[in-house]
């Protein structure tokens, strides 16, 4: 692994998987684990294509690269400053003829990506509409963790275009917008057919869901519940909880 330069808000993190790192900035958003918890329930074959919207700093395509046989991983961050953190990680990382970063709007992954063209596609959205919840002061803060430049239903539509037939769309949400979720997975034709709902704790109501919907499926949901402390347990062991 190359050793990489830092600037004064950077910082190099362990992503406990065969000694991969990532990096992020003190002043941009940082990943949690539901993103982390999504990357490792994607299922990617060896002539997989997967789009990665919303990449943030490239931790979803990351580990995707690495943990699945997809051929093929492009992240669409509209970022500037994110997206050169994850086009560096991924040199750092030696993943560089597997994952590619395009700093674009995702408004525009159709005509960069092609209609149809993807086998898999993930996201990672801002959780909060505008005027819900306390927005950051942080512009580029705000913009990953509220609707500010994208809703959830042009997410969904544009998912709904990339995928291919018989193609896979994984998403991870607040729980309590499930309804809504899954009412515009179904209008843009992507059939929900596999529901995880995480818990934080045994004695905790579930707070974030991941649904894995498939373009031109019949209906029918199989449902699972997760811990999340068993899973962060499993993904970053027992002192290294995010």
């Amino acid at each position: 692994m190359m050793i990489e330069q830092l600037n004064k808000d950077e910082r190099l993190d362990d992503l406990n998987y065969k000694g991969m790192k990532i990096l992020q900035s003190k002043a941009l958003y940082c990943f949690t684990s539901d993103a982390v918890i999504l990357a490792n329930i994607v299922k990617a074959n060896s002539k997989a294509k997967v789009a990665d919207l919303c990449s943030g700093s490239g931790v979803i395509a990351l580990l995707i690269a690495a943990k699945t046989n997809a051929e093929k991983v492009v992240g669409i961050e509209l970022q500037p400053r994110l997206a050169d953190l994850a086009q560096r990680s991924i040199s750092l990382n030696n993943l560089s003829e597997k994952v590619e970063i395009k700093n674009a709007d995702i408004k525009d992954s159709v005509a960069l990506l092609g209609h149809g063209s993807q086998d898999i596609v993930v996201c990672n959205p801002p959780y909060y509409r505008m005027g819900e919840g306390e927005m950051s002061d942080n512009p580029e803060i705000a913009l990953c963790r509220h609707e500010v430049a994208i809703t959830l239903e042009q997410i969904v539509n544009i998912a709904a275009k990339l995928v291919k037939f018989g193609g896979k769309f994984y998403i991870v949400y607040r729980a309590d917008r499930l309804s809504e979720l899954l009412c515009l997975l179904s209008g843009a034709g992507l059939e929900p057919k596999r529901l995880y709902s995480i818990q934080p704790a045994a004695n905790k109501a579930v707070d974030t869901v991941v649904v894995m919907a498939k373009r031109g499926a019949d209906k029918g949901i199989v449902v699972e519940n997760w811990l999340r402390e068993a899973l962060e347990y499993e993904l970053y062991g027992k002192n290294n909880t995010r």
